[in-house]
């Protein structure tokens, strides 16, 4: 037998060796993988809020402008200008030496007239002794009623002239209608004013804590707003939810909130 054929049979052995171990280590179980690790999130419903940015322009809550109610020479300013004044601050005196006058001359017509009343009853009531008396006529009579009636009409007269005067000698020391930030003076010392002139404007006061914000929103996105609040799409957590935030313009959070108070349409031509 030459050498190829005789390890023609021995490389054919070593094969089907080769072969059967291959096939003891493929019959044997596999080990199975490890479970993957699955991750879960629990969905929790909640409120989500709409945020809108919007412009806005800070709005004193009250203007008042201080005006006077009786002419005459201002003789004295007694506010700073640009400070805070409460309501009821002298801010400007008005010479009240013509209005005091005034005054008196109405107690003296209280005094006549009061008087004069005191005169007419006690005729009136003379004259209706008479007349019971037969001593007198009846037209004497009402001659004297009429004249105690209109004595009495006379008095009420001069007594309104004089609340009308002493209010006028009040009104001399013009104080402030409200509480606020006062601006400049617009008259001083010596200026003349007048009480039917409508331009005349001391100073204008401007009430700052509370302040009111302007703010702008289109028509469709408060439409938009109102519409989804109408079908259920959004639902109003509490009355007052419509909480405002203020941004100042360098980027900064102020520091109090404020809530949403009404809303206007306004056309502009």
């Amino acid at each position: 037998m030459s050498p190829a054929h005789a390890l023609a049979p021995a490389l054919l052995a070593a094969l089907l060796a080769l072969g059967g171990c291959n096939e003891t280590q493929s019959s044997a179980p596999a080990t199975p993988p490890a479970p993957p690790e699955v991750g879960y999130i629990t969905v929790v419903p909640k409120p989500v809020a709409i945020v809108r940015d919007l412009p806005g322009r800070v709005a004193p809550t009250r203007i008042a402008e201080v005006r006077p109610r009786v002419s005459g020479l201002i003789v004295k300013r007694y506010f700073e200008q640009g400070s805070h004044v409460n309501e009821g601050d002298k801010l400007y005196q008005i010479d009240p030496a013509p209005l005091r006058a005034e005054l008196e001359s109405q107690d003296a017509e209280v005094a006549r007239a009061e008087a004069s009343l005191v005169l007419a009853r006690q005729q009136s009531q003379r004259f209706e002794t008479l007349l019971d008396k037969q001593a007198a006529s009846r037209a004497q009579y009402e001659n004297a009623f009429a004249a105690m009636k209109t004595a009495e009409a006379q008095l009420a007269g001069a007594r309104a002239a004089q609340t009308r005067a002493r209010l006028n000698l009040g009104y001399a020391t013009v104080r402030a209608p409200i509480g606020g930030r006062i601006g400049r003076a617009l008259l001083t010392e010596g200026a003349l004013v007048d009480q039917n002139a409508t331009a005349t404007n001391l100073a204008t006061i401007q009430q700052l804590d509370p302040v009111y914000v302007d703010i702008t929103q289109s028509v469709g996105e408060l439409r938009r707003l109102r519409r989804d609040l109408a079908s259920g799409e959004l639902s109003r957590i509490a009355p007052d939810v419509a909480t405002v935030k203020l941004i100042l313009d360098d980027g900064a959070l102020y520091q109090h909130s404020g809530r949403l108070l009404l809303s206007l349409i306004h056309i502009s031509q």
